[in-house]
């Protein structure tokens, strides 16, 4: 419920964001001249000069524009190779991430047959691209703190830019690292999917589990006991294989999994998967509604300000 309320809440703020910058853009004086162009005629002149740029030959510079200027940000790295690495690494791992991750039941699993976001190469792409979103902001950081750029001003909204993305990138994998480590997560994976498991079949899948994809279960110790370890490989390999990479393959939250492992217990009972949860899409919901009033919005209006 909390999901699906944030969620229409925050496209209808984003929404009225857009139409908000729109209607700025409207309204806008620009040019020399003291001619009083109506908002009308500043919408035919803006359509007629996309179409114009579509329809004709120059879809060729706009097409080289596109790849260049966008999706390789050409004149930046001309600039600046850093400036460059922290934008590419920010808007490809963004892209990236929402396409194959945030969309992945729409988009993902639409084009590639069998996809599941436990399987590779989608489970370890999931962290290579939340990796480099947080390489990009480390870059960032770096950029404005250390190195001190000059005439590169830091304000509240580039100071937000950077704590939102890297909030929303840190909870996902704390929230993917948790799940890792969480016995009640898995538990529930059994009573869903293999409740016809007996007691003792169970404790050696959750064994092997232990032993090979970062589980921590207050049930068992080490050192682990060899049958019941050869019982859970059997097992894993009979009803879990088929829909579970090996823990390792997302890199970083398997980091954070052992990294919390002493802990793993008592965050476990606490309920931090729910916690990280709604951290994790609260601040996505909060990025995005505040989206239209950033400089994050250049992300849209760069694209349309080339056709226009």
């Amino acid at each position: 419920m909390a999901f699906t309320v944030s969620l229409y809440a925050s496209l209808i703020i984003f929404s009225l964001g857009i139409i908000y910058r729109i209607a700025a853009w409207l309204h806008r004086e620009t040019g020399f001249s003291q001619e009083d162009t109506n908002i009308s005629k500043r919408l035919v002149c803006a359509f007629t000069g996309m179409l114009s740029a579509i329809f004709s030959t120059k879809i060729l510079k706009l097409i080289k524009v596109f790849f260049l200027d966008i999706l390789l940000q050409r004149k930046i790295l001309q600039q600046s190779l850093l400036r460059w690495a922290m934008h590419m690494l920010i808007f490809w791992g963004f892209i990236l991430l929402f396409l194959m991750h945030a969309m992945g039941q729409i988009i993902t699993d639409t084009i590639f047959t069998g996809y599941e976001s436990t399987l590779n190469p989608y489970f370890f792409l999931r962290d290579l691209f939340g990796f480099m979103v947080l390489a990009g902001v480390v870059i960032a950081v770096y950029r404005r703190f250390i190195l001190k750029v000059p005439r590169l001003q830091t304000n509240g909204m580039d100071i937000y830019a950077i704590v939102i993305v890297a909030v929303i990138i840190l909870s996902g994998f704390f929230l993917a690292g948790m799940k890792i480590s969480s016995q009640a997560e898995f538990s529930n994976m059994v009573d869903e999917y293999a409740s016809w498991l007996a007691p003792e079949q169970t404790l050696a899948l959750e064994t092997y589990w232990a032993e090979t994809q970062g589980l921590v279960s207050p049930e068992i110790s080490r050192p682990f006991e060899q049958n019941a370890m050869e019982e859970g490989k059997q097992l894993h390999e009979s009803y879990c294989a088929y829909c579970h990479a090996p823990a390792q393959s997302a890199f970083t939250s398997y980091a954070v999994a052992k990294a919390i492992s002493p802990a793993g217990s008592l965050m476990d009972r606490t309920g931090f998967v729910s916690i990280f949860w709604y951290i994790h899409f609260l601040s996505c919901f909060i990025g995005l509604a505040y989206l239209p009033f950033s400089k994050m919005l250049h992300i849209f209006s760069t694209p349309v300000s080339f056709l226009a």
